[in-house]
């Protein structure tokens, strides 16, 4: 049995989506969450800089001794999963991979859209992965960055969102896309939105697909609790009382943060 965490971590708020996964598929496991937001948005920034925030996250994780690294945020498994996987002495997951296979395996015409960060699109990292297991495939993205704005700013659900959703997404109007992928791990905080904005349109969420991800790595390597989890511990390098907050009103319990300086 391994006590240890499993690390998690992301720009903002909007990994919370993917612990909230992982907490349902691996309810035995302890988990340290940290959000960056001192440092949003991740996605308007270099690859060398998102490694480098991404990898200072990964260090902190080593002195509290996690078990596993999941990185729940689109832009940092592009700038910095592969290099963190060679560097760090634990198994480190990322959301693209998984997102990328579970959208081929929904499509029934091969039309995908993404939608993300720009420094996620940019990266063509979903492109790549989706034409290596459908060679086949069509791959439409389109950069995103006001709708990370929306989830952080509190304005999920809000008339405000609602409109600039439905307008950024007319760029998929003449794709013919019967599958959008939430590349970005805030989007699924406004999924109405988008369903709304797409409909008939199969939504990807990588979350799911990335805890299951996590479960069988941890059965892989052996590493699974003795089922006596710890309280999740929260930290955010920006306020952690507006983390509290924000994160409060879409995760089923009440949390409280604290503030981490790296």
């Amino acid at each position: 049995m391994d006590n240890r965490p499993i690390g998690v971590m992301d720009s903002g708020i909007g990994g919370l989506t993917v612990f909230d996964q992982l907490k349902k598929v691996l309810p035995s496991e302890s988990f340290i969450y940290v959000g960056d937001q001192a440092n949003l948005p991740y996605g308007e920034k270099t690859s060398e800089e998102v490694y480098q925030l991404t990898k200072r996250i990964a260090d902190y994780f080593l002195t509290r001794n996690v078990k596993m690294m999941v990185i729940a945020c689109n832009t940092a498994t592009a700038a910095a999963a592969d290099r963190l996987k060679r560097e760090l002495p634990i198994p480190v997951i990322g959301v693209i991979q998984p997102g990328a296979k579970a959208s081929v395996k929904v499509t029934k015409n091969g039309n995908i859209g993404v939608i993300g960060t720009n420094g996620t699109v940019n990266s063509k990292s979903y492109e790549r992965l989706i034409l290596k297991e459908q060679q086949d495939a069509n791959v439409f993205q389109l950069g995103c960055p006001d709708f990370v704005t929306i989830v952080e700013d509190g304005d999920a659900g809000t008339e405000k969102a609602r409109e600039v959703v439905a307008d950024q997404l007319k760029y998929f109007d003449d794709k013919n896309i019967d599958t959008l992928i939430l590349g970005c791990t805030h989007f699924p905080i406004i999924e109405k939105e988008v369903t709304n904005a797409m409909p008939g349109v199969t939504l990807v969420d990588p979350g799911m697909a990335t805890a299951i991800i996590a479960k069988n790595q941890i059965e892989t390597y052996k590493i699974a609790s003795d089922g006596k989890p710890k309280p999740t511990e929260f930290f955010t390098t920006g306020d952690n009382e507006y983390f509290t907050k924000q994160a409060s009103t879409f995760l089923t319990t009440t949390i409280t943060s604290n503030k981490l300086d790296l």
